[in-house]
C-alpha cells in the first residue's frame, strides 16, 4: 500500500517517542533518521535523509528488529523463533494500525 510520511509517523509515534536510540525529523531536507548513542553521548551514525514513505517504514522496521535483538549475538538471520515471534507481533502492531488506517478512509 502506498503511505504517507504522516500515516507512518502518526502511527509509529508512540514506539519512537519511547525509543531512546533515533528520532525521526522533518528538516528542509526531508525527513532524516537520526542515531543517537546514549552510552557515549552522540550520534551513532551520520543522519540518514529517508526519500519516501516506503523508505520510513523500512527504517522503522529495521529499528524494531535491532531492538529485539540488541542484547544478543544474533541478526535477522540466526534469531531464534521465540525472537522472530517478537519482531512479527511487534512490527505486526504498527502494520495493522496502518491498514486500519487505510481502510477507514
Amino acid at each position: 500500500m502506498d503511505w504517507t510520511f504522516s500515516e507512518i509517523i502518526n502511527t509509529f509515534s508512540e514506539y519512537i517517542t519511547e525509543n531512546k536510540y533515533i528520532d525521526i525529523c522533518n528538516t528542509k531536507f526531508g525527513y532524516v533518521i537520526l542515531h543517537y548513542d546514549p552510552a557515549a553521548g552522540d550520534f551513532a551514525y551520520i543522519p540518514e535523509v529517508i526519500e519516501t514513505p516506503e523508505e520510513l517504514l523500512q527504517c522503522l522496521k529495521e529499528e524494531i528488529v535491532m531492538d529485539v535483538l540488541q542484547d544478543t549475538e544474533h541478526d535477522l538471520e540466526d534469531a531464534t523463533e521465540a525472537e522472530l515471534t517478537e519482531i512479527d507481533a511487534m512490527t505486526g502492531k504498527y502494520m495493522t494500525i496502518l491498514e486500519r488506517m487505510k481502510s477507514a478512509v
